[in-house]
């Protein structure tokens, strides 16, 4: 599917919805050319006519301030920069030093969570609770630490994120930031699934904010209600919800609630069967992350287009949306990859510039050290002193190298366990190749004691009585009857060796059997989805089995190392090519690395013999992408 943007306008697109709504009711559905200019351009022209240095810090503040409300990601994580940048080059000779410190901390956490780099976010809130201390700059310290509760939060870290939003409840002092910690204890209980109790918190937010105006909270509240709604099944008070948020935030430039909004509404169309008027809606919601770079949105956008392609059972569309699914995916990790390494450019150049601070102030602090030095003259005092404090550091002295020699021991402790427990692992891997072997082992002494007592010794005695005369009719008779019960004796072995299992179930079954045992078994939520359905169900042995197999094996795999909560399986059969996609959000590895270990390399043996190919995408701590395509008949 292709969208062409229109540059340097704005296209507003009319959707009438008659039809997925009970009311006569229009909805107004903008896309945007280019992005939208939110900031005042006189801005622009003071900071860059501005020498005076307060002066200029306020206006970069505002302009970063403008671009957060308005969700612009690079312009937030550009001005954070620049603000950074403009304080330490000032160094603590500058009167709000610390203040304006913190505050490039807070604009950069936010622009770095909005980009996904939940790291670098965590990293930069941690940096200015260290400069904010709460005696005197309590609300920026407060800022930090609900900024650090929203990273863990889209960590799914949840308790860490609910012990500091019921801190910062107790103890900030600013209107501002209790409506927000209580805003973000009601987000809490959204995404650990508390509905009731989410919903409860998300209505004393809106009941908090008639006293206290704040547009964007009041809007992301009422956007969470909403889906709430959805959850609900109540479409119609949801649709209320989305409508007006989507207004108000086209009004105010909240561009990032905008397009969340519309895609809300989308989901709804979809879910009561407006495939159509859906469709539309998610279009033109696309357009919009496309001109942001919301590559998250984008995927989530074009899930929904799948399944509404699916709905529709156009399997071509939806087989090439998956593939584009897979194409910014791949983006994403290496976007994150590309974000780091100018992360680590830009720490380098900030380094460099506070080494340069440090050695200017450590030669002051030599100058005046000399010159305290030169002024001493009580040397009888100085030496007493000197008298009592060396024993006193070799005391100490003897009692660090005490200390780390038990430091020593017990590591060397922990690497013994360690080992201890690769050991015990690997025996027990041992154990169960040779179970394997031992049960292959019996079973071929059987095969071949059937065939040798039973079919081997008809088959002779066939031979004996053809060979003493054929003219004999009742001889003829009993050679035919031995002949008979020889075959129905091979066929029995044949249906023993063959799995009855796949022979009267379709692969989608054994699937969905398997992951439903594996799920209710554990935490991981997972889930499979083949399309078309009755497509693949006609895949016949040993294609099947080998699948089937294959599964199993990545599934192994990313229950024992993974660490994921949330594992997604795609099984697409489209024209001669079966599609076996698998992603998961675990820790991930470095493909570089690491080579391939035991459960890929069987699977690639597996696929071998069925001409199929494999590839893998992961990165550490962003989670892994399995692609497997085996071309069928």
């Amino acid at each position: 599917m292709r969208l062409f943007l229109l540059k340097n306008m704005y296209v507003f697109l009319l959707l009438v919805c008659s039809s997925a709504t009970s009311q006569e009711k229009k909805d107004w559905f903008s896309s945007f050319g280019k992005t939208p200019n939110v900031v005042n351009k006189n801005f622009y022209q003071d900071l860059k006519v501005t020498k005076n240095l307060a002066k200029r810090l306020k206006i970069i503040d505002t302009i970063a301030a403008i671009h957060i409300q308005a969700g612009n990601t690079d312009s937030i994580v550009h001005y954070g920069n620049l603000l950074q940048s403009e304080v330490l080059a000032a160094g603590s000779k500058l009167q709000n030093y610390k203040y304006y410190l913190s505050k490039s901390h807070n604009i950069l956490g936010k622009g770095k969570l909005e980009m996904g780099l939940f790291d670098d976010a965590m990293k930069h809130h941690l940096d200015g609770i260290a400069v904010s201390p709460v005696s005197n700059m309590k609300k920026m310290h407060y800022t930090h630490q609900l900024g650090l509760g929203t990273v863990y939060l889209n960590l799914k870290e949840y308790e860490k994120a609910l012990t500091i939003f019921e801190t910062c409840l107790k103890n900030a002092e600013n209107i501002e930031l209790l409506i927000l910690a209580k805003k973000y204890l009601a987000d809490v209980y959204f995404f650990k699934k508390d509905i009731p109790k989410a919903k409860s918190s998300y209505l004393e937010v809106l009941d908090e904010l008639l006293l206290y105006e704040s547009n964007k909270v009041r809007l992301e509240t009422q956007l969470k209600l909403g889906r709430i709604d959805v959850h609900e099944n109540n479409f119609p008070r949801a649709l209320e919800y989305f409508r007006s948020v989507k207004d108000i935030s086209l009004q105010h430039n909240f561009y990032d609630l905008y397009i969340d909004a519309v895609i809300q509404m989308g989901i709804v169309y979809y879910n009561q069967g407006y495939l159509a008027d859906a469709e539309m809606v998610l279009s033109t919601a696309y357009v919009n992350t496309l001109q942001w770079n919301k590559l998250e949105l984008q995927r989530d956008v074009i899930m929904v287009l799948r399944d509404l392609k699916i709905a529709d059972k156009d399997y071509e569309n939806a087989y090439n949306l998956m593939t584009q699914y897979l194409s910014i995916s791949n983006q994403i990790l290496k976007n994150q990859n590309k974000e780091i390494v100018k992360e680590m450019e830009i720490k380098y150049q900030t380094l460099q510039k506070e080494k340069e601070i440090l050695a200017l102030k450590e030669e002051q602090l030599l100058k005046e050290s000399e010159i305290e030095r030169q002024r001493t003259i009580k040397k009888a005092f100085l030496i007493g002193f000197l008298a009592v404090l060396l024993p006193v550091i070799a005391l100490l002295f003897v009692y660090f190298q005490k200390l780390k020699t038990q430091i020593e021991l017990n590591k060397s402790q922990k690497e013994v366990n360690s080992q201890k427990v690769h050991g015990l692992m690997k025996d027990q891997e041992l154990n169960l190749v040779k179970a394997t072997m031992e049960g292959q082992n019996k079973e071929r002494k059987r095969l071949a004691r059937e065939l040798h007592d039973s079919i081997g010794g008809n088959l002779a005695s066939i031979k004996l009585q053809l060979s003493s005369s054929l003219n004999n009719g009742a001889l003829q008779t009993k050679i035919i009857n031995q002949i008979d019960e020889t075959y129905h004796q091979v066929r029995d072995l044949s249906h023993n060796l063959a799995s009855k299992k796949f022979q009267n179930n379709g692969i989608s079954k054994l699937i969905k059997e398997y992951v439903n045992n594996i799920e209710q078994g554990s935490n991981q939520n997972i889930s499979f989805n083949p399309h078309p359905e009755e497509k693949i169900n006609e895949i016949e042995n040993p294609l099947k089995e080998e699948l089937f197999k294959i599964v199993q094996e990545l599934l192994t795999n990313t229950l024992k190392h993974a660490k994921a909560d949330q594992i997604d399986i795609y099984l697409n059969k489209y024209q001669t090519t079966l599609q076996l996609l698998f992603e998961d959000n675990g820790v991930g590895f470095d493909t570089n690395k690491i080579k391939d270990g035991i459960g890929f390399q069987n699977i690639r043996n597996r696929l071998s013999p069925l001409s199929g190919k494999m590839m893998i995408d992961s990165i550490v701590n962003r989670g892994t992408v399995v692609n497997i395509e085996i071309p069928v008949s």
